[in-house]
């Protein structure tokens, strides 16, 4: 999600496409993790009342789980296409959609400050090293409420189960094409850099993929 990057991952046909493929098949049978087992409820879960989004992909989250009409929801993505399907697919038309780049402060007022933050599958698409992508945690904890609570889920590179056929395929061309950038990616990286940021820290591994719950950041 960096902002210098020069081609669009996600035009409006693969946002579609994406659903059913990224976050039904593969999730599932390469990753072993259930989209609708596990990351779903998760995000169900922690959604409060001024929420945001960063990494919109194709607004699948905020479509499935669903955000309250009481909530007000931001999102952040670095790729107007995708923001754009976000908001339509979140059905709250008045949502706030900001272009940015998650590894430098959001472009966002002093005054905001979320109470939920979700990250759902963006950090193994960033293109940086595994201690860069760490440092979203201590940006963003900087827009979250005393109380805010972060959730989300990113596949790993190091430490995980041996790849299945199916798996190694899909990651080899997720590599090969930068979809993927997350070769040093960690749970123990990941799960540090939350416990240096926030004060209540949960941590999961499912299958190759590191789901996250972090609460009360520290500002100290």
């Amino acid at each position: 999600m960096a902002a210098d990057t020069t081609t669009t991952v996600y035009t409006p046909w693969r946002l579609a496409f994406y659903d059913i493929w990224v976050l039904g098949i593969v999730s599932t049978w390469a990753w072993g993790c259930s989209t609708a087992a596990y990351l779903i409820p998760l995000f169900r879960s922690n959604v409060r009342s001024n929420h945001l989004d960063i990494g919109a992909g194709t607004g699948y989250y905020l479509r499935k789980a669903g955000i309250p009409a009481t909530s007000k929801l931001t999102i952040v993505d670095n790729e107007r296409p995708a923001l754009d399907m976000a908001v339509q697919r979140s059905r709250r038309p008045d949502a706030r959609a900001i272009v940015a780049d998650i590894l430098k402060p959001l472009p966002l007022p002093s005054k905001d400050r979320f109470d939920s933050v979700s990250m759902y599958y963006l950090l193994h698409c960033i293109p940086a090293p595994v201690q860069d992508k760490c440092r979203v945690f201590e940006l963003v904890k900087h827009n979250m409420t005393a109380d805010g609570v972060i959730h989300g889920a990113n596949v790993l590179g190091k430490g995980v189960r041996k790849d299945n056929r199916f798996a190694a395929f899909i990651r080899r061309g997720c590599l090969n094409h930068g979809v993927f950038h997350n070769s040093d990616d960690n749970a123990y990286d990941f799960e540090h850099a939350l416990r240096l940021n926030f004060k209540e820290v949960e941590t999961w591994v499912v299958g190759s993929v590191f789901i996250f719950r972090a609460a009360k950041p520290r500002y100290d």
